[in-house]
């Protein structure tokens, strides 16, 4: 029943919440957007919760599968937000869009394991709980700044 509560408590926190974003490899970003409470540490359930609030925001046709034009639009969505905001040149800016763009394509292609042409739910959330094991670095089953940074890590 509390599991319940919480996850009622945080699935509201994060309607409000920004766009969708995809688990960051960097640990401290990756606290960032998925600490949905704000005590510095994500928990499996916060996670969890997050994740499906995500996929559920950019699955915009309900089919329970994101499609080529779903995931990839929805980043896009992200990016010109971020980039409208962005002091850099028009041309560095377009420089960085077609990069981003490129990437997000080869991002789906990669997260659609079964070649299927969609990303299914287990897909996407068998690319966020790789993301978590990676950061919860001492294993104790949360990822906060109390998990060492990895290498290959640094934000």
């Amino acid at each position: 029943m509390k599991t319940r509560t919480i996850l009622a408590v945080l699935a509201v926190a994060s309607l409000s919440a920004g766009a969708a974003h995809a688990a960051s490899h960097a640990r401290d970003t990756f606290i960032k957007e998925q600490d949905q409470n704000g005590d510095g540490v994500v928990s499996k359930d916060e996670f969890a919760a997050t994740r499906a609030i995500q996929f559920g925001k950019t699955d915009a046709d309900k089919s329970g599968s994101l499609s080529r034009t779903e995931y990839v639009g929805e980043f896009k969505a992200r990016l010109e937000k971020r980039l409208a905001t962005d002091d850099r040149t028009a041309e560095k800016k377009e420089e960085e869009r077609v990069r981003q763009m490129r990437q997000a394509d080869v991002r789906f292609d990669v997260l659609d394991s079964d070649k299927s042409g969609a990303i299914t739910r287990a897909e996407f959330d068998y690319s966020g709980w790789r993301m978590f094991v990676h950061h919860d670095t001492n294993n104790d089953g949360t990822v906060s700044a109390a998990d060492p940074i990895k290498e290959d890590q640094q934000d």
